[in-house]
C-alpha cells in the first residue's frame, strides 16, 4: 500500500507540474510580447513557414531603412496540382513574392542548404558571415515566436536579434486553424524541451 500511495503521489506531482507547463505555454504562445521596435536594421530575415512573412517582410525593408534581406532557404517543393511542371521550391516561391514587392535581387541572402526547421534556421543564420551588420529583424508569425525565441537563444548569434511577428488572426479561440497551430506549438515546445533538435533525433530513428 505504501509504495501504491507513493506511486499515485509521485503521478499526481507529475500531472501537476505537467500542467503547469502546459498553460505557461499556452499563455506565452498567445500573448507574445508586442512589436517594440527601432527605428532602422541592418537586415530583415524572413523564417520559412508562411509567404505572408515576406510580403510583411518587403514592407518592413523599407520601413527600416535595411540593406539587406536574408531568406531562409527551404528546398521542399510545393504542390501544384494544376500544373505539375510549374512546381517552385519554398524559397522561390518567397523569393518571387520578395521581387513583385520591390525588392531588388541583389538585396536578397539565402541562408542553409535545406532547412527543415526552426532550428536548422537558428543554426544556419549563427554561422552565416554577417560583417558589417550589427542588428536585425527576424520575422515570423504570432504563435511561432516564442519557439523561435527559445531556439535562437540556444546558439550565440553574433549580431542583436529583435523579433517581429505577423499577426493575422482577430480571435483565435473561434478559428480552427489559429488553435491547431496554438496545439502544435505547445507540443513542439515539449519536444524541443526534450529533444533539443528533435527533428534531427527523429531522422535518425
Amino acid at each position: 500500500m505504501f509504495y501504491i500511495n507513493k506511486l499515485l503521489l509521485i503521478t499526481g506531482l507529475a500531472t501537476v507540474l505537467l500542467l503547469v507547463i502546459t498553460y505557461y505555454l499556452f499563455f506565452e504562445i498567445t500573448n507574445p510580447e508586442a512589436n517594440n521596435l527601432d527605428s532602422h536594421y541592418d537586415a530583415i530575415v524572413i523564417l520559412s513557414g508562411n509567404p505572408e512573412r515576406a510580403v510583411v517582410g518587403s514592407k518592413l525593408f523599407f520601413d527600416k531603412d535595411a540593406d539587406f534581406i536574408y531568406l531562409s532557404k527551404e528546398n521542399k517543393k510545393i504542390k501544384n496540382y494544376i500544373d505539375p511542371s510549374n512546381e517552385k521550391r519554398v524559397y522561390e516561391t518567397y523569393i518571387n513574392i520578395l521581387l513583385k514587392n520591390n525588392i531588388s535581387r541583389g538585396n536578397i541572402i539565402l541562408f542553409g542548404t535545406n532547412n527543415k526547421s526552426t532550428y536548422d534556421e537558428a543554426k544556419n543564420f549563427s554561422n552565416i558571415n554577417l560583417s558589417g551588420i550589427n542588428k536585425v529583424l527576424i520575422v515570423t508569425n504570432k504563435f511561432h515566436i516564442h519557439r523561435a525565441k527559445m531556439i535562437f537563444n540556444e546558439f550565440k548569434q553574433s549580431v542583436e536579434i529583435d523579433f517581429f511577428y505577423v499577426d493575422d488572426t482577430d480571435n483565435w479561440s473561434r478559428d480552427k486553424q489559429s488553435i491547431m497551430m496554438i496545439l502544435s506549438e505547445i507540443m513542439k515546445c515539449f519536444l524541443f524541451y526534450i529533444f533539443d533538435n528533435f527533428d534531427g533525433y527523429l531522422s535518425h530513428r
